[in-house]
């Protein structure tokens, strides 16, 4: 049975040339890893963030978020010590803030939005240049409550966490592809 291009027919066979034909074109997406930062130096250090908001252990949640977005968006190593990495990242939560934005049926909120404020420097350890630096890194998310006192459960932690990982992956992102 010889090849046939009429229409309709051997439509398989076509889809799987043009398949072949684009794989080797690429996608025009390049991985995050390859970048400036990462040719120029080969670890970083993340000092946990100084807290000086009233927030319980902000400044952990924060600083867990951006070694695990380090780890998974760069070729970075990692050092616990800052004397060790070519890097070292600095941070400080300035604020952390609660507004409500919703009221339910009573005259309780039911609809917060929650803040939290950063200033965040990266520097070379070697020679002590500031190499990026942001002051005033502002972060927002959106949570809503069970204003049923029964079954009230405070949603602002869970609202924490996803601030944090936004955060990390925005700072991490500028970090790799701004410097």
């Amino acid at each position: 049975m010889g090849f046939s291009w009429i229409p309709g027919r051997y439509v398989s066979l076509y889809s799987v040339l043009v398949l072949i034909a684009l794989a080797g074109v690429g996608c025009g997406y390049r991985v995050a890893s390859k970048n400036r930062i990462d040719a120029k130096f080969q670890s970083i250090a993340v000092q946990t963030f100084e807290n000086e908001t009233t927030t319980f252990e902000v400044e952990q949640i924060f600083t867990r978020a951006l070694i695990q977005e380090l780890a998974t968006s760069s070729n970075l190593d990692i050092q616990n010590e800052p004397g060790s990495a070519d890097l070292v990242l600095e941070g400080r939560i300035t604020q952390v803030s609660v507004s409500p934005v919703a009221f339910g049926k009573t005259a309780f909120a039911s609809t917060f939005v929650l803040s939290v404020s950063a200033d965040v420097g990266l520097k070379n350890r070697r020679t002590g240049e500031i190499v990026f630096r942001n002051s005033r890194y502002l972060f927002r998310d959106q949570y809503v409550i069970n204003v049923d006192v029964e079954n009230f459960f405070s949603e602002e932690n869970p609202a924490l966490s996803r601030i944090s990982q936004d955060f990390a992956s925005s700072l991490v992102a500028t970090m790799l592809e701004d410097f």
